[in-house]
């Protein structure tokens, strides 16, 4: 630690309260003994929060006792896609994990003597393939329909079409499983998702278009906030606040949402700007900064390279408040990393896409942003040597080891310009 302590630098208070690193583990599971090693590093690193994406198209990771087959089914999956893009294929590799209770009851304590809280994310009414294959009663167009199109977790990667019916029964069982999940951890912040939610299957099925007329419900967005608002009512009766993606403000009934939800703004600076206007507090973790998952550089030796160059030196540009507004300087709770792990198919890989970035990231976390560039290059070397004292198998400098590379599997990268594009498109009903 005390070398840590003089190659990355932590002056005084820390600028923001939350100070986070989210791990997904619903695509890829991993095992306890590497969750207590990332604890371990991200106490090494003055962070403090372990958000666990804990359920996914691709997988369900916590086990229900209400609901066993969540796990048995939900929790295996026969083969994943290799690679990303129009040739990726298939590996053939069955994958299978989730943890129970008391492991997770365990990991939460190992966490607390550390200082890091463990928020666990349930990802709702969306991204439910793994749901669906277990409890297909629970999707749109009845259980035989249902269980025709889904017969496990997903293989591939993206945005589902599957989504979860609303039923009252079914915002039963998703307020029943966050239940057991407040069993297990003593957050006061409870993930939700409310992520990329297709609605066309809302909007071609005849039973929820009657359900939303009985609600008064005008469109398929309001559905969705209407969700994420019962949901959200339901943990705030047990003394929990939510936390979801600026998505849940989608939909002119957004209000429904407890005025204590905290909005997690991945998608630029519109939502956050919209949901400090609201009165939410904010959590700044926009994916052209913060996603250790984008490639590295543009060299084409990069393994598996998807989304935009983030490179050490734009981690360590992040400025988090750039350009935000008074009231949003006022709502902004803390920066968060996020690593999704669709590609990071092993602890090498894992290490390779997060370190050394995270060590911009932790500084910026904890000084504010952005960095003074030759004076964290000045250190770097040090940081360095840390991390392989700590057996971190972190990407070079100047680019992957031909053991880092993976040759002959596709990617799907971005360039800067396409994804400010997309970005101002997905986000023009937050406007």
């Amino acid at each position: 630690m005390t070398h840590l302590a003089a190659a990355l630098r932590f002056d005084g208070e820390p600028a923001y309260a939350w100070r986070g690193v989210l791990l997904d583990v619903a695509r890829r599971f991993r095992p306890l003994p590497e969750l207590r090693r990332l604890v371990d590093l991200l106490a090494a690193h003055g962070l403090n929060v372990l958000q666990l994406h804990l359920t996914d198209d691709q997988g369900w990771r916590i086990e229900v006792r209400a609901f066993p087959r969540l796990a048995e089914v939900g929790g295996r999956r026969s083969q994943t896609q290799l690679g990303h893009g129009p040739d990726a294929t298939l590996d053939g590799v069955p994958h299978t994990g989730w943890y129970t209770q008391g492991e997770l009851r365990e990991l939460v304590a190992y966490a607390a003597a550390r200082g890091i809280r463990i928020v666990p994310e349930v990802d709702l009414p969306g991204h439910a393939t793994a749901i669906l294959a277990a409890y297909p009663e629970f999707g749109v167009g009845g259980a035989e329909a249902v269980r025709a199109r889904v017969a496990e977790p997903w293989t591939r990667f993206g945005v589902s079409d599957e989504v979860l019916n609303v039923e009252e029964s079914t915002v039963a069982f998703a307020c029943a499983v966050l239940d057991e999940v407040c069993d297990v951890f003593d957050s006061d912040v409870i993930g939700i998702g409310g992520d990329e939610v297709r609605k066309e299957r809302w909007h071609d099925d005849a039973r929820t278009q009657q359900l939303m007329h009985e609600r008064g419900l005008v469109d398929e967005r309001e559905l969705q906030a209407w969700f994420l608002g019962r949901v959200a009512a339901h943990l705030a009766a047990r003394g929990r606040r939510v936390l979801g993606w600026d998505e849940m403000l989608e939909g002119a009934d957004a209000s429904r949402l407890p005025g204590d939800a905290i909005v997690a703004s991945w998608r630029g600076p519109v939502g956050a700007e919209l949901g400090a206007r609201l009165g939410h507090d904010v959590l700044l973790c926009p994916d052209l900064w913060t996603y250790l998952d984008y490639r590295q550089s543009d060299d084409p030796c990069e393994p598996i390279p998807v989304g935009t160059v983030l490179a050490l030196e734009d981690v360590a540009s992040f400025d988090p408040l750039a350009g935000a507004s008074a009231v949003l300087r006022s709502h902004v709770v803390g920066v968060q990393a996020n690593v999704w792990c669709e590609h990071l198919d092993s602890r090498e890989r894992f290490d390779y896409a997060v370190f050394p970035r995270l060590g911009a990231f932790a500084e910026v976390a904890w000084n504010g942003g952005p960095l003074d560039w030759d004076s964290f290059t000045e250190r770097l070397p040090g940081y360095l040597a840390w991390l392989e004292s700590r057996g971190v198998d972190f990407r070079p400098l100047d680019g992957p080891r031909p053991d880092q590379q993976r040759p002959g599997v596709p990617g799907m990268p971005r360039d800067r310009a396409s994804r400010l594009a997309e970005l101002a498109r997905l986000t023009a009903d937050l406007r």
